[in-house]
């Protein structure tokens, strides 16, 4: 399947399901088995919800029960702005703890190299595919990665464009939206009164204010929706 053929019949597809169909279809044609689409969860904010077509059952029962939260993956992806091979993240680093766990457990369920690539949607949405468990390590060494990326950054619009339908951006006041920039930003209460001029009191009202309007109960949460409905860029 040609790459601008694979995007057109992406942009055409129905729904959610046909997209990572074609663009799996793709990768396959490309060497590469398996494909993850991860994104920030709608439900549990600072959580990422993580599809998958192709990999073994026991390694997507694994990953489910607690391994995800161990994946560095998805943030480190999403943090360069561009695609990272996985063994090339790693490579040169003393591994240990979580990581060095994920990354066994990954191998011993026949999870090999492959890519990760950052896409972004609309008003900053962002997400992240991921290929792996190629059929030879040539497909890895040699895979033309922005032919890739384009693939996969246009199932990423396509699958944004289903979510703008179903999910409500919270609506936020001006002055929420500042002091929501500068929580991001990781500023203070204090921090905040002092750069817009206003006491602490009342910064703690807004922020509680807008707490209520996106649903979380802490200031990273809020940050993560905030950054995943566009209402800040950072």
């Amino acid at each position: 399947m040609e790459d601008n053929r694979a995007v057109r019949r992406i942009a055409a597809a129905e729904d959610m399901d046909e997209v990572l169909s074609i663009a799996r279809a793709f990768y396959r044609l490309h060497g590469f088995e398996a494909l993850s689409y991860a994104r920030p969860s709608h439900d549990m904010p600072g959580r990422t919800d993580m599809l998958f077509r192709g990999f073994p059952e026991a390694w997507v029962s694994s990953y489910r029960e607690g391994l995800d939260r161990l994946d560095p993956f998805p943030a480190l992806a999403a943090r360069s702005g561009r695609p990272l091979r996985y063994s090339v993240v790693t490579q040169g680093k003393p591994l240990a703890g979580d990581l060095l766990h994920f990354i066994e457990q990954a191998r011993a369920h026949g999870v090999t190299d492959g890519y990760i690539f950052p896409t972004f949607g609309p008003r900053q949405h962002l997400a992240a595919v991921g290929i792996t468990m190629a059929d030879h390590p040539d497909r890895v060494d040699h895979a033309d990665v922005p032919v890739l990326h384009c693939v996969a950054q246009a199932a990423h619009l396509r699958i944004d464009q289903f979510e703008e339908d179903v999910v409500e951006r919270p609506r936020l006041a001006p002055r929420e939206v500042t002091i929501l920039h500068w929580i991001a930003r990781g500023k203070s209460n204090e921090e905040i009164a002092m750069i817009l001029g206003s006491k602490r009191p009342t910064i703690a009202t807004h922020i509680k204010r807008i707490f209520i309007k996106l649903n979380v109960s802490d200031r990273a949460a809020a940050a993560v929706k905030g950054l995943k409905f566009g209402l800040i860029n950072v």
